[in-house]
């Protein structure tokens, strides 16, 4: 049988109703859910999966010379026993002939640890090699033989091979390795069930389907097993529990189904507390993977209670900032309940000073990103950005910081220009965001300069409706720093939507003929500016 017979919004504050009429003056007007929605839609970059830490698979590589110990119930000798079969590499068609001719334990113990040592060589292990010799089958048969010995080499020389590529991995799943797997990897013996778990979440982590398939052999209840023996564990195997979990997690076309997340999510919110850090990283990992999805996965991850200790990790190493940053954006990217819990776990205050003791571009972009979801929620969850003080980093972001981080900053500053009240909008001024605006028009990268375009649009018409006396000074500031000359080169854009959002700036507000007559039309006599250029 092979693998395909298998099958395998209204919570705003302060004078959002009168800046109705002024709102509906921008272009692309959206709702909040709608500028979330394309923020996530642009932040495929910064969700790219990077590093060894966050490898879908993994391979258990030792010296190959060293001799290797299994503890077993079998053993007359003692856990520590050196086993005899350390005598040279058996070639595959050695290992067939014996393994063909009623071979003793002892026979199967040489075939498989020298299966196990050719497949564990760091480079090029022949694992095409083994396939093409039909060795798949008897290894997939070895996983079932009463000895531990045998069960151990076979799940470590399985682990490997389902390291490979998915044709490699598929081929270990039709020979019918994955069930086996599983039930071994719920062993007494923990060394064995270590190693086959390690195999398991090789198998999950190549794909959607193949986690199915996973899912499919009762994978999850052998996890979740395994959760209640988790006190008793070594470090190591927990952490490869961990890192199954996070595979399971992992694939978005499609995600897992929700039932599944949903078991998965109460063991992770044990997992976040290990007091290894390994652990509590692909921990994390998993629950971003898990957040990364549509509001009812997000709200999973609320329910379970993990949320509170994901937020902890923003004053841990930066292993551990990354997936607590990834899952917190994932979550701000939620319906508005969703992007309120995120601000009342306290998250907002820790960004400012993450931002500035940290060196890592990646985690600055991280937290931009993050905030940009926060400010694409209603006007009183803009504000919570504005209290918490991180206007002005995103803003300096903005002016001088790598040109990743700068395109995040642009989203979150557009975002509010987007979705703010006049006076949130007006502490763009106040922060001196304006020459940031003007060195941002020189950029070359169209999403960017779209949204500063945007930015500056908004800008200048709330400062027109609102504080028209102030808007000559404006006007100057941005001449003086350049602006007007980068909007006159962007009229000549080959981008349609650029070109056009340039011009209606410069029509609109720099022509000789701009309305002037229209300027204070809607000011409110009663709120004072509370800024100068």
């Amino acid at each position: 049988m092979t693998l395909k017979e298998t099958n395998l919004s209204s919570n705003n504050v302060g004078d959002e109703g009168k800046d109705d009429g002024r709102l509906q003056q921008y272009k692309n007007l959206t709702k909040h859910e709608e500028l979330r929605r394309r923020r996530t839609e642009c932040s495929v970059e910064i969700r790219k999966q990077k590093g060894a830490d966050m490898m879908m698979k993994r391979r258990n590589i030792v010296d190959v010379n060293e001799d290797d110990e299994i503890a077993s119930d079998s053993d007359t000798e003692g856990r520590n026993k050196k086993t005899s079969a350390t005598t040279a590499r058996l070639s595959n068609d050695e290992v067939k002939r014996i393994l063909q001719n009623n071979p003793s334990e002892e026979d199967m113990v040489r075939c498989f640890e020298s299966l196990r040592k050719s497949l564990s060589k760091t480079k090029n292990p022949p694992i095409d090699e083994v396939i093409h010799s039909g060795l798949l089958l008897a290894l997939v048969q070895a996983l079932g033989v009463p000895h531990e010995k045998v069960q151990y080499e076979a799940a470590w020389a399985l682990t490997n091979i389902v390291s490979g590529t998915t044709e490699q991995t598929i081929a270990a799943v039709e020979a019918g390795a994955t069930a086996p797997l599983i039930q071994l990897a719920v062993h007494e013996n923990q060394q064995i069930a270590e190693q086959a778990l390690w195999a398991v979440a090789n198998i999950a982590g190549d794909s959607a389907q193949l986690r199915d398939y996973v899912i499919k052999c009762n994978g999850v209840d052998a996890l979740m097993i395994l959760m209640k023996r988790l006190d008793m564990m070594a470090d190591s195997h927990v952490r490869t529990v961990a890192w199954a979990f996070s595979n399971m997690c992992r694939h978005k076309n499609p995600h897992a189904p929700l039932e599944v997340l949903r078991i998965l999510s109460k063991g992770l919110v044990k997992l976040v507390r290990h007091p290894d850090r390994q652990v509590r990283q692909d921990a994390c990992w998993a629950v971003s993977y898990l957040t990364d999805g549509p509001d009812e996965q997000i709200e999973l991850a609320r329910e379970s209670g993990v949320l509170p200790y994901v937020v902890q990790f923003f004053k841990e190493p930066e292993n551990l900032v990354a997936p607590a940053l990834r899952t917190l954006g994932n979550v701000a990217t939620g319906n508005d309940n969703l992007t309120q819990a995120v601000i009342d776990l306290g998250a907002l205050k820790e960004i400012r000073p993450l931002m500035e003791k940290t060196k890592s571009t990646s985690i600055i972009k991280e937290c931009c990103w993050l905030v940009s979801n926060v400010i694409a929620g209603t006007q009183s969850q803009i504000q919570a950005v504005l209290d918490a003080n991180l206007l002005p980093i995103l803003i300096g972001v903005l002016k001088s910081g790598d040109h990743k981080c700068q395109f995040e900053a642009s989203w979150a500053l557009s975002n509010l220009a987007q979705g703010g009240t006049s006076r949130q909008i007006i502490a763009l001024i106040e922060e001196n965001a304006v020459p940031a605006l003007c060195d941002a028009l020189n950029q070359t990268n169209n999403d960017m300069l779209n949204n500063t375009l945007e930015t500056l649009y908004t800008l200048l018409v709330t400062v027109q409706n609102n504080y028209p006396t102030q808007m000559d000074i404006l006007h100057e500031q941005i001449e003086e720093l350049g602006g007007l000359d980068a909007l006159e080169r962007l009229q000549e854009s080959q981008s349609e939507v650029i070109y056009t959002q340039a011009y209606r700036i410069v029509t609109e507000f720099f022509s000789d003929d701009a309305g002037n007559e229209v300027a204070g039309e809607n000011a409110d006599p009663s709120v004072e500016p509370k800024w100068s250029f």
